[in-house]
């Protein structure tokens, strides 16, 4: 009998087995969670990064503008509220001048209508009326704001050229009710003469820096409308101005006046919370009250 040959062997076919593929989609998953949560990471770090760098950056600008103005603010006018910790409402209170020079002669004695002094660099010549203030030697901050007679602040009506160098100051005799005149109580050392006008503040509520103006001298400060104060600051504009939101001073004192020494003047210590969603900075400045009386 012919001997048949077996029937040729198939080749056998190359794969993978479900346990393969079961490892290896386990193996890829982890990585791709791993991968995932590293540019998820690094995403998240880059807008929270560029979200604090935004808050610092405005954060900057306000204390820059404030720092600003209180370095043009009368010696001795800086004033500031109680702070409310419960919402962080507090309020910061000066008196800005817009010119200084030396007086050559004022009414000390004896109450008198007008002051001699050297002319103010840049020029500063005013008609009637003139809406602004002499100062002179201001070390009592009450004595300030209550325009005491004799006391180191009163009303200009008038800035007129005189000979020499000069300029004239006219007191503005209808702002000094029921005297005829004003005399400054004490000298200055050097001779010193601050042009001021009205008073500015500066004053958190909520959540909200709000700048005020022309709302006049008062003995007691004012506070924005609704905190119980003896008197309310303007509530619209143009006298309230919004400086920045997104202040969150719960529990902090955003202003503390630092008395001067024999060795420094005055400060002004700020204290800011800035909060934008779930980012925050806080920051914290000193500003040196470089004028003196």
């Amino acid at each position: 009998m012919r001997q048949q040959n077996p029937p040729p062997t198939l080749p056998r076919t190359k794969g993978f087995t479900l346990i393969e593929l079961v490892i290896t989609i386990l193996i890829s998953s982890i990585l791709a969670v791993g991968i995932i949560s590293y540019i998820g990471d690094a995403v998240n770090g880059f807008v929270s990064s560029g979200s604090r760098n935004k808050l610092a950056s405005s954060g900057r600008v306000v204390v820059d503008r404030l720092a600003l103005e209180l370095h043009n603010a009368v010696p001795n006018s800086v004033r500031v509220s109680s702070p409310n910790l419960t919402n962080g409402n507090q309020c910061l209170e000066f008196i800005p001048f817009i010119g200084a020079t030396n007086y050559l002669d004022a009414p000390f004695s004896s109450a008198g209508s007008s002051i001699s002094a050297v002319t103010f660099n840049p020029s500063i010549l005013m008609s009637t009326p003139a809406g602004v203030y002499a100062a002179i030697y201001p070390i009592d901050t009450d004595d300030l704001y209550t325009a005491a007679d004799p006391g180191p602040l009163t009303a200009v009506d008038a800035i007129t050229t005189a000979s020499g160098g000069r300029v004239t100051l006219n007191l503005d005799l209808a702002a000094t009710v029921p005297v005829e005149a004003h005399r400054f109580s004490r000298r200055s050392p050097v001779d010193r003469l601050y042009l001021a006008t009205q008073p500015v503040s500066f004053c958190i509520v909520e959540d909200k820096l709000f700048r005020y103006e022309n709302y006049g001298f008062n003995t007691s400060q004012c506070l924005p409308a609704g905190q119980g104060g003896p008197c309310d600051l303007p509530s619209t504009s143009p006298n309230r101005a919004l400086v920045s939101d997104s202040i969150d001073n719960t529990s902090l004192t955003a202003f503390v006046v630092v008395a001067q020494s024999l060795r420094r003047n005055a400060l002004v210590s700020v204290d800011f919370n800035f909060t934008d969603e779930f980012d925050e900075i806080r920051l914290k400045h000193e500003v040196l009250l470089r004028n003196v009386p």
